[in-house]
């Protein structure tokens, strides 16, 4: 990541070491260490900080980041397991009707596949949901997106999220539409 780089950059430019700069904007020294290392990001605060200590605007201490801000938010494995449910569910969707009609009751034994992984799947979605939220990084990504992109304007942005729902409801309701999914193949075929 530049950021970290440029973030060396300029404290060297200024001739100030890394334990001098954290002085300067009230952080730690291994704060500093890590914004250098690519680590970790500062909070948007921090870098007007660092702008303002270093004479240069924002948009050069994080220029060549944003598309990498972009890419960290929506995080891979969260869109893994969305796929994995879905197929999961998908096949399973397919194979209510057929299972049913060739292996009579068993038929039930053939989903039970398909239900444990897309349950399971959508389990782990939902811990990557919980993570995103949490990620601290990701609410700094998002001020500092919002900022570069408002121009300044929008300096103390949120990360706004609807919560996901509980996943004992979550569950109770997946239980619920299977045992009606159950009873609706055994009453019709």
């Amino acid at each position: 990541m530049e950021i970290g780089k440029h973030i060396q950059y300029y404290r060297k430019r200024e001739g100030l070491t890394q334990e001098d700069l954290a002085e300067k904007i009230f952080v730690s020294r291994n704060s500093v260490s890590n914004w250098e290392r690519g680590k970790n990001y500062p909070d948007i605060d921090i870098i007007l900080r660092m702008s303002i200590l270093f004479d240069v605007t924002i948009d050069h201490l994080v220029k060549g980041d944003l598309k990498e801000m972009k890419e960290e938010i929506y995080l891979t494995r969260f869109n893994q397991w969305s796929s994995v449910m879905l197929i999961s569910f998908g096949i399973l969707t397919l194979l209510v009707i057929p299972s049913f009609h060739y292996f009579n009751m068993y038929g039930f034994l053939i989903l039970l596949p398909f239900a444990a992984i897309g349950l399971y799947a959508g389990y782990r979605t939902e811990i990557h949901k919980k993570r995103i939220i949490n990620n601290n990084n990701l609410k700094t990504y998002e001020q500092i997106l919002n900022y570069v992109e408002s121009r300044g304007q929008n300096q103390d942005a949120e990360y706004n999220y609807n919560r996901p729902k509980n996943i004992v409801i979550i569950s109770v309701f997946s239980i619920v539409y299977f045992l009606i999914l159950f009873l609706s193949v055994q009453l019709f075929l």
